[in-house]
């Protein structure tokens, strides 16, 4: 296990209760193919923390076709580009959950403490994980389903998002209120876009010139040049805005607000907000559908998803799933893989795989989340896992990119190290890869 120390620097926010234990739940079998008739259509995965699942919504039918457990607490969701792979993190196990869409497997792989965000390549080789309570972005091998090592980006990292071109992977951290850009071709933290504290949820703009940052001390959305790292505008999207997403043609941003229960409209030319829709209680992530005519919001509070006509800007359905819904992502289901062991993640194949090249960079590097920034992860029928953060100085104003003064670089994993002596998958030896 690595241990890294660093400075202990608190700041002056109020408590976050972010994400709630899972009770427990009865059993759940391991996922099983998707029900016949759905390959083609489009449908909408939703985690439910609590509940330890996943909802599976028909976006024809409008309703729930089935629902399988996922890990402990499944959290955020990314998909692959082309629908084959969904990738979910859990926040008390550590570990990030693939599932393959077409024939139902799941495997586990271990990554950093307590993730949250979690982002796919453009090309559908790399998954990249913010690890909020160890400071770091995990970067996955999704070839061989090997976590191949980490960069340090900060303090508490909680969402990531990768640019078009892949090169670039953006990751906020709540703490020191700043955004590391990662090279991900070489590894190491290119640069800080430093703000005002709270940041969470963050999302590049389809065509990779701007970048969208949900900042809860300031209540408000930033607007950022990826050219310039220059801040350009400050949106308010109404208290607490949790995350991003964009239209599949970038012409519309949607922010939900988990203190006002609504989701906010942004047309990106201007930018300004041209609607605020109210949907149900506590609203989490949100997704479109590929033809831009739906939006769906996963509400943490009421137990259900919102689906929004985008054109007309209403709320038209209210689909109830299960308990403590917090990720949502929209995909084409695809055609099974008619027993291609290819396309199976129950055997995956035990290739080693190269660590991403990097270079040491001098300074210090950003501490993790210290034991009393991340209060309490424990496991009862009633407990919370409070994301506590408090202190004593708040960073103001807006001061564009920097250089990191940190250290920040790519460090191949032990596992991934041993797997490639060993000539195997870290994975290898767990039937079918399942949860561990």
């Amino acid at each position: 296990m690595r241990v890294r120390r660093g400075r202990g620097r608190l700041w002056a926010c109020r408590a976050l209760a972010a994400l709630l234990v899972a009770a427990p739940v009865a059993p759940v079998s391991a996922a099983s193919a998707d029900p016949a008739g759905l390959s083609g259509r489009e449908l909408i995965y939703v985690t439910n923390y609590a509940a330890g699942t996943i909802s599976v919504i028909d976006d024809a039918a409008g309703k729930v076709v089935r629902t399988f457990r996922v890990g402990d607490s499944p959290g955020r969701i990314a998909a692959g580009p082309d629908g084959r792979r969904l990738y979910v993190t859990d926040f008390v196990s550590g570990k990030l959950s693939v599932i393959d869409t077409a024939t139902g497997a799941v495997a586990a792989i271990p990554v950093g403490k307590a993730p949250i965000g979690v982002a796919v390549s453009p090309d559908g080789r790399r998954a990249y994980v913010a690890d909020f309570g160890g400071g770091s972005l995990s970067v996955v091998d999704v070839t061989t389903d090997t976590l191949i090592g980490t960069v340090d980006t900060g303090i508490t990292p909680v969402d990531v998002t990768v640019s078009p071109d892949g090169r670039r992977a953006y990751v906020t951290d709540f703490l020191s209120g700043s955004v590391a850009v990662v090279d991900t071709t070489a590894g190491t933290v290119a640069g800080t876009i430093t703000l005002s504290g709270g940041l969470w949820g963050a999302q590049v703009s389809p065509d990779g010139r701007r970048l969208y940052v949900a900042e809860l001390q300031r209540s408000v959305v930033n607007v950022i040049d990826t050219a310039t790292g220059e801040p350009t505008a400050g949106l308010d999207t109404g208290k607490s805005p949790r995350f991003v997403t964009f239209s599949p043609d970038g012409a519309r941003a949607y922010v939900s607000s988990a203190y006002l229960d609504t989701v906010s409209v942004i047309d990106t030319a201007a930018p300004q907000v041209v609607a605020v829709i109210g949907v149900g209680g506590s609203p989490r992530d949100l997704a479109v559908t590929s033809d831009g005519s739906r939006l769906y919001v996963a509400n943490l509070v009421s137990d259900t998803v919102s689906v929004v006509d985008t054109a007309a800007n209403t709320v038209v359905d209210t689909i109830a799933v299960g308990d403590q819904p917090v990720g949502v992502v929209a995909i084409r289901h695809p055609a099974p893989s008619d027993g291609d062991p290819s396309q199976s993640l129950t055997t995956a194949t035990a290739t080693a795989t190269a660590p991403i090249r990097g270079t040491a960079a001098t300074g210090q590097r950003h501490p993790p989340a210290a034991a009393e920034q991340v209060r309490s992860i424990r496991h009862s029928t009633h407990s919370l896992a409070a994301i506590g953060v408090s202190s004593s100085r708040r960073t103001p104003g807006s001061r564009g990119v920097r250089r990191p003064a940190s250290g920040s670089r790519f460090r191949p994993h032990g596992r991934c190290r041993s797997a490639a002596a060993a000539g195997r998958s870290p994975l290898a030896g767990r039937p079918g890869g399942g949860r561990a």
